[in-house]
């Protein structure tokens, strides 16, 4: 059995202007999904039934505060600023290398969180929320 390590995953990103490129230094990512359920008991039925419905996600991305540039780090972080978002960023979140493995979507960051610690290195961490429908290659 094959297993993928953490470190190989990655992010790209693109706002609504430019092009989908690396988030760089990203040290890790989460994304949660949920699928309401409708109840489609029938009367007289002595169980209760249910059938899957719409289904939603959220996530978050960590990454070490660089100054780099031609890549789509200060635009991901940025973007929390955008009013009035159409959510209409793109996502990609891969689990390997290859790039056969990933999650794609449109989504909001909903917000974002830095630290600095004497010390340490400056980290960020971006929250988001998908719009509309994720696709998954290599499954």
């Amino acid at each position: 059995m094959a297993f993928i390590r953490g470190e190989e995953g990655s992010v790209k990103f693109k706002n609504a202007t430019g092009t989908t490129a690396a988030v760089a230094s990203t040290t890790g990512w989460t994304l949660d999904m949920t699928k309401d359920t409708l109840e489609c008991t029938a009367h007289g039925d002595t169980s209760r039934k249910y059938v899957g419905s719409l289904r939603s996600g959220t996530g978050s991305v960590d990454l070490l505060y660089t100054a780099t540039s031609g890549d789509a780090t200060q635009e991901f972080i940025k973007d929390v600023l955008t009013t009035e978002d159409p959510g209409d960023a793109q996502f990609e979140l891969f689990l390997d290398t290859t790039g056969t493995k990933k999650f794609g979507f449109n989504g909001i960051i909903t917000g974002s969180s830095f630290s600095s610690t004497i010390g340490d290195i400056s980290t960020v961490s971006v929250s988001f929320t998908i719009n509309g429908a994720l696709t998954s290659d290599g499954y």
